[in-house]
């Protein structure tokens, strides 16, 4: 948390706004929101913060992932044989991917992550989670994980199933 509060204000405006100027001056307090975040003060002493809703979304997304990827990869490390769907939460989909794969999702998703997180689109993550969940429909289906090799080297991207 302290962290979090020592972002906000290194990133926020210079200008600490009392809730009770909102009033007399909202315009630019919204100006400020708009150009990134507006820093409320309210009267007994809650620090609040104006955004706009798309970055508060993308950074809520970014943690999720970032909880999934957490879960996963605790999951993957209890070792071969103890990859119950449930302890993969939302990334369920991935426990049927042999597991050299399933280390390479968690390591190329954490580092698409990472670099989305400095400030960058959330679409290369987006198209990565794509390939791999293709990738994944690919080894549930026993025709096609019949004609894969035994050692897929990345996910497969642009295949229709």
């Amino acid at each position: 948390m302290i962290v979090r509060m020592r972002r906000i204000a290194e990133s926020g405006p210079q200008i600490t706004y009392q809730v009770s100027e909102l009033a007399r001056h909202h315009r630019a307090v919204v100006d400020a929101a708009r150009a990134g975040r507006a820093l409320l003060r309210d009267k007994d002493g809650t620090a609040l913060v104006l955004a706009p809703a798309a970055e508060i979304e993308r950074t809520y997304e970014i943690a999720e992932l970032a909880l999934e990827l957490i879960r996963a990869r605790q999951a993957v490390d209890r070792g071969v044989g103890n990859h119950s769907a449930g302890l993969f939460g939302d990334l369920a989909w991935m426990t049927v991917l042999p597991d050299d794969a399933q280390r390479q999702f968690l390591d190329e998703i954490t580092e698409t992550l990472l670099v989305a997180a400095s400030g960058t689109s959330l679409r290369p993550v987006e198209l990565a989670l794509d390939d791999w969940r293709t990738t994944a429909e690919a080894w549930a289906d026993l025709e096609t994980r019949e004609a894969l090799p035994d050692e897929e080297p990345a996910p497969l991207a642009d295949v229709e199933l």
